[in-house]
């Protein structure tokens, strides 16, 4: 049986100051890198900072899960890689004049636990050329593609390989890779 633990841990105690703080900066670089710097902006920033770093940490209040930094520097090439190839075949599917759909449905069943690393892996499955999560049941996920004939099923077990990475889960080995 694999071990898929998250290092995550029940987060019973209030936030930390320092924590607060580190997410009122982010949240305040954020707003300014979206509004400018116009200071008439901030009479809507302040108080959008302030809501938006409360509720982050009601939303992650069930659980809090150690994200790896290693596992940060390498999921950020491959997110970025990812969403401009899977931006790009999108573009050149729609601008093509000869139909490329060869749409479909793929299952997949997710090693990764439930949670924030399962939550994350759902949401980023859109970033792969020309995939879309559909429905998610338990661990199995149903994704959407835009042509059967791409290397889907590999794709999303890179994916959840990064993912796991990211959120520091041991997924253990797939049944067919045994």
């Amino acid at each position: 049986m694999p071990n898929n633990n998250c290092h995550s841990t029940s987060y019973i105690s209030t936030a930390t100051v320092p924590r607060i703080l580190v997410r009122l900066i982010l949240y305040a670089l954020l707003w300014y890198t979206l509004a400018g710097s116009d200071m008439l902006s901030w009479i809507i920033g302040v108080p959008a900072v302030l809501l938006t770093t409360s509720l982050s940490f009601k939303l992650t209040a069930s659980s809090r899960v150690n994200i790896s930094f290693t596992g940060i520097i390498r999921f950020i090439p491959f997110f970025l890689y990812q969403s401009f190839h899977g931006a790009a075949d999108v573009m050149r599917r729609a601008l093509s004049f000869r139909q490329l759909l060869n749409p479909g449905l793929v299952s997949y069943t997710t090693l990764l636990p439930e949670g924030s690393a399962r939550i994350f892996f759902i949401n980023s499955i859109s970033l792969l050329p020309g995939t879309l999560s559909a429905k998610l049941h338990g661990n199995k996920v149903v994704i959407h593609t835009l042509d059967l004939g791409l290397p889907v099923w590999r794709n999303i077990q890179h994916l959840e390989y990064q993912v796991a990475l990211l959120m520091g889960c041991t997924t253990g080995k797939r049944q067919e890779e045994l």
